[in-house]
């Protein structure tokens, strides 16, 4: 088993690691953590201030703060896409780093009184800085950190701690996969972010698939795969077939239908009715499989039918670069054989 180097995971808690991050970050139950710290660093704050003789002044700074721990929640539980977030920071706003300098202040008055504190909040700004180091962008995410007075630790790799929480995982189902070596774990440092999310990206808890979207290289699956191909005009969506767990969709420029399985989570599959496979092969598809014959083909070519003859193939798309490159092979209008006015939907 890959053995623990040290404290990791910087700021995550291992009590709220494997938790759904909607319950952990409830609005309610984050307002309450932020107004009660509000209340424990008011008397300081204003003595620091020079008007320590005042009553503390506790309604202002709570309301910022809540405001700021909802922004930061947006980007620390996958709510808001990292460079969307970043764009809607309007210049000369402070709140997002006065948020990081209010925690820290919450950290030292807890620990200098032998108290347990707000640990939801210190795993809040855990789970940001996380999101940050898995950005494909890291000169971007290094910027943003600097910013806003966080510290990225081992950038490039990631811990235990992070996986599991990232993924909202119990600590010993990540122990459990680095022990199966389904991730290659460095002694003393962790599991290359690259290989981190390829994995990641197959857990149904995944706060950040955006990473995987935005990187032509890494690993996407089904509902990556249908998000992304809802953006594209060169196709459209006809419709879901729900027996199969699949969506249609059709080549603008061709009429050519295939599916995939938008809902999957471990792969992109694809289905297509096509004749030569070997152009396919070079696109870099793989583990192409001639459902043709499969006991199931006609639940296939009910739903998703054919020409006469026309062979069915199922094929796994591994990266969005992949992905382009199908839709690119599809679209050209010479290689691409035509469903000839064929509609499902007006089958016996």
């Amino acid at each position: 088993m890959a053995k623990d180097s040290g404290r990791s995971g910087q700021g995550l808690q291992d009590e709220l690691l494997g938790q759904p991050v909607g319950e952990l970050f409830h609005d309610d139950i984050l307002k309450v953590d932020v107004a009660t710290a509000s209340e424990k660093v008011a008397a300081p704050l204003q003595r620091l201030s020079g008007r320590g003789g005042e009553p503390p002044r506790t309604g202002c700074l709570k309301q910022q703060m809540i405001e700021a721990a909802r922004r930061w929640k947006a980007l620390a539980c996958g709510e808001q896409e990292f460079r969307e977030w970043v764009a809607e920071i309007p210049d000369g706003d402070h709140a997002l780093k006065d948020f990081v300098d209010f925690v820290a202040l919450t950290r030292a008055l807890t620990t200098q009184h032998g108290k347990t504190g707000w640990p939801r909040l210190e795993h809040l700004l855990g789970l940001a800085v996380l999101r940050l180091k898995l950005d494909p962008s890291p000169l971007l995410a290094q910027a943003t950190a600097e910013r806003m007075g966080l510290v990225i630790l081992r950038p490039g790799v990631v811990d235990h701690r992070e996986i599991a929480a990232a993924c909202s995982l119990r600590l010993a189902t990540v122990r459990n996969a680095l022990s199966r070596r389904e991730m290659r774990f460095r002694p003393g440092e962790g599991v290359e972010v690259g290989e981190a999310v390829d994995w990641m990206i197959k857990r149904k808890g995944f706060l950040y698939p955006g990473v995987n979207a935005a990187s032509r290289e890494r690993h996407i699956n089904g509902r990556l795969a249908a998000a992304h191909l809802a953006q594209l005009p060169e196709v459209e969506h006809r419709r879901q077939i729900s027996r199969l767990r699949l969506s249609e969709w059709q080549v603008r420029a061709t009429g050519q239908r295939f599916a995939i399985n938008s809902q999957g989570v471990q792969h992109c599959l694809v289905m297509l009715p096509i004749d030569d496979v070997e152009p396919l092969k070079r696109l870099g598809v793989q583990a192409l499989e001639n459902r043709s014959e499969d006991p199931t083909a006609r639940l296939y070519q009910e739903s998703f039918p054919a020409p006469p003859g026309q062979q069915l193939w199922q094929c796994r798309v591994p990266t969005m670069a992949v992905l382009e490159a199908l839709i690119g092979y599809l679209a050209e209008d010479a290689r691409t054989p035509k469903y000839n006015g064929i509609d499902p939907l007006c089958q016996p």
